[in-house]
């Protein structure tokens, strides 16, 4: 398939979201690594978390950081957009997020306006975000590493009303909130979408696009795909939110890896 490009999020698509496996997905990694077809890490990760995934996974293709903060290339990537600069490492990066000194300072006005306790990871301490990102040792250290996007979680639940009013607060200072499978988090005015148009844009047309999401927050890239693949979660239903932004998109029976193997399939061979 020439000028194919697959999307993927990690955490509960590519790889499972309690124990972090990756097997059931090897039938589908491997359908696109026998096509030639590039796989793009498109997550809340950090650079350091994704570096070492795409180590794991043998991947050597452009990858999105920090939901959207950053669009990453290998330095041989071919047709780098004109807007990439070298950053060393063997990479090239296009920064479309805003710096993360800049979100803590927000997240601290935001929480004091809507009148709830919201705790960045800045907030927390190490036992505290390993407590509940489910991380230690080297991945800890990988998901601290944050540039773009500050992950926070509220004291309590909120209401409906106080999602609407955290949203508005957010915009109010060009910023966006979203819903990952773990925490909410807190970025520029970008998205995975965003970030992906950038390498979409550099590629000669016509390009058609693949993604791979379970959370709200990988709506907009689903929203960009031709073929969006909405990845059951743990107990085998969907996120609501996506069920209604994407009534036509393939939703998976299997869930995690196995489900991401499911629906890549069904595309390339459909």
């Amino acid at each position: 398939m020439a000028n194919v490009l697959v999307f993927t999020d990690l955490d509960g698509t590519l790889v499972d979201a309690v124990d972090f496996s990756w097997d059931p997905a090897r039938p589908g990694l491997r359908a696109l690594t026998q096509r030639h077809i590039p796989l793009i890490f498109t997550s809340s990760k950090t650079r350091p978390e994704l570096e070492s995934w795409r180590q794991r996974l043998g991947n050597t293709d452009p990858f999105i950081s920090e939901n959207g903060g950053a669009l990453w290339l290998p330095s041989k990537w071919t047709p780098m957009p004109q807007r990439a600069t070298a950053v060393g490492g063997g990479l090239h990066r296009v920064e479309t997020g805003v710096p993360l000194a800049q979100l803590r300072v927000a997240l601290r006005e935001i929480s004091a306006e809507l009148g709830v306790r919201l705790r960045g990871f800045g907030d927390l301490s190490r036992d505290e975000v390993a407590e509940h990102a489910g991380l230690g040792g080297v991945a800890l250290d990988h998901a601290l590493a944050r540039e773009y996007d500050e992950p926070f979680i509220p004291e309590r639940p909120l209401t409906g009303g106080e999602k609407a009013r955290i949203a508005q607060l957010a915009r109010a200072r060009w910023l966006s909130i979203t819903r990952g499978g773990r925490f909410y988090h807190l970025t520029g005015p970008t998205s995975k979408a965003r970030a992906a148009q950038v390498l979409i844009e550099a590629m000669p047309a016509p390009v058609t696009i693949i993604a791979l999401g379970d959370a709200p927050n990988d709506i907009e890239i689903l929203q960009l795909a031709h073929h969006p693949i909405v990845v059951a979660r743990p107990d085998r239903t969907h996120a609501e939110d996506l069920k209604r932004a994407l009534p036509g998109a393939l939703f998976t029976r299997g869930i995690g890896p196995s489900g991401f193997t499911e629906g890549i399939l069904k595309v390339l061979e459909g």
